[in-house]
């Protein structure tokens, strides 16, 4: 498909014979004319002479003033056709000017030497390429990551440099998937001089995480903890090892030193992990609430509804209610808070009712039911929880006979407080009969 899409291409730009006098000019005229249309981004004109260029000059021009750079021609040649793909919507024409910017490439790299050319800058270059348009090359990362390695074998110094470490980070993330500790550990070995302080640390977790065996990570890493005794990174690492070990003691005791080093949003959420674990909702409830007035937006809203969880877990309905309703106004857009106050209000009547369930008690459940309606009138990705809900609830709502008894009308209010019953009083709050 993609030599068909570049047959299609060579016809539509008219790719002609080289000869000496193309197109009624001189060469140093067409490379006027082909520069021009480059900087003036008038890619398909400049697209016709650029093909002759390249083809009949691609190193040297005859009485050129000054020194002429035939390499520039094919660098302005692989913009022109990676432009032309982005303005592609059939994706085999994509590709196909993609794969004409990569053949530029390899007629680079056939064409020049290390004298004439910075291949470095080259290989470093068509890593990138080929790493931004991998959805369009067959392996077009992999071949990126093995252009950057080819640039760090040339000069382990600059590629490591590069990018603030950017890409010996990929290179050795790449190895370490395929578990290949030989060549990670070459590539760390080679790069550590010239590595700055933050990608040091990285060649250290790297080496820590190629320890296989969990326990000898965790002696390794508490021998570093001991030596740098702040360092919040090693706590975490200890701790998620402890996790993978079973052991939730020593895995709580570094939570709780993560926190007292650094009482981020991030190390008192996860004491309030662990206390929900063991089921201490009022301690989750403490840790949840300092964490509550750091943390924005979403983040926000779902510590206040995790405090309600919390709450009705306790059975403290009317807390409960009281944090749902501040995530809802935190978190507008959020239709989980509405499920859950129509979760506490479906306790409410399992606790007023008790084991006698009258049509008074009933009533309740069209609050329920609105509550489970705006769920999902603010987010529709909660109606599968809704639907499950409604299942449980509809059923159980007055039916027309018990209306009837009870002078109910369909469509008209009803006030769900302390005249249906004392227990009810908190809710306070209208529903519409059903």
């Amino acid at each position: 498909m993609v030599r068909i899409a570049l047959f299609s291409i060579a016809l539509l730009i008219g790719a002609g014979s080289i000869s000496a006098q193309p197109f009624g000019y001189t060469p140093l005229q067409v490379q006027s004319l082909f520069s021009e249309d480059y900087r003036n981004e008038q890619y398909e004109q400049a697209l016709i002479y650029g093909r002759w260029l390249i083809d009949a000059h691609p190193k040297e021009m005859e009485d050129y003033p000054g020194n002429y750079r035939g390499e520039r021609n094919f660098r302005r040649m692989i913009d022109i056709y990676e432009y032309m793909a982005q303005q592609q919507s059939d994706p085999a024409l994509r590709e196909a000017y993609i794969d004409s910017s990569l053949q530029m490439y390899d007629r680079i790299f056939a064409l020049f030497n290390e004298d004439e050319i910075d291949l470095y800058r080259w290989y470093f270059n068509r890593g990138r390429f080929l790493q931004e348009h991998s959805e369009l090359v067959d392996g077009g990362y992999q071949q990126a990551l093995e252009d950057y390695e080819t640039i760090f074998r040339m000069n382990p110094e600059r590629a490591t440099q590069s990018g603030n470490g950017y890409y010996v980070r990929l290179l050795v993330q790449n190895y370490s998937r395929q578990n290949d500790r030989d060549a990670v550990f070459s590539i760390i070995n080679e790069a550590e001089p010239y590595a700055d302080e933050q990608l040091l640390d990285f060649f250290s977790q790297t080496r820590n995480e190629l320890i296989t065996d969990p326990e000898e990570r965790i002696e390794l890493l508490t021998e570093d903890l001991e030596e740098d005794p702040e360092n919040v990174e090693l706590m975490m690492e200890i701790y998620d090892l402890y996790q993978a070990v079973g052991d939730r003691e020593k895995a709580g005791e570094m939570a709780v030193r993560m926190y007292e080093a650094d009482p981020t949003p991030e190390n008192i959420m996860r004491l309030a992990d662990i206390a929900e674990n063991d089921g201490n909702y009022q301690e989750a409830n403490q840790y949840l609430s300092e964490a509550h007035d750091n943390l924005e937006g979403r983040e926000r809203a779902e510590a206040s509804l995790r405090i309600a969880d919390n709450h009705l877990n306790l059975r403290n309905l009317q807390q409960a209610r009281q944090y749902a309703q501040r995530a809802a106004r935190e978190d507008p857009s959020w239709g989980e808070p509405h499920i859950t106050i129509a979760q506490i209000y479906g306790q409410a009547v399992s606790r007023c009712a008790g084991s006698e369930m009258t049509r008074i008690d009933k009533a309740v459940y069209w609050l329920v039911l609105d509550y489970l309606d705006e769920a999902v009138e603010r987010n529709g990705g909660t109606s599968s929880t809704v639907n499950r809900l409604y299942r449980t609830y509809e059923p159980v709502a007055p039916n027309a006979e018990e209306k009837f008894y009870q002078s109910w009308n369909t469509g008209e209010t009803i006030r769900i407080n302390g005249s249906l019953k004392e227990c009810y009083s908190w809710i306070d709050e209208e529903t519409t009969i059903r």
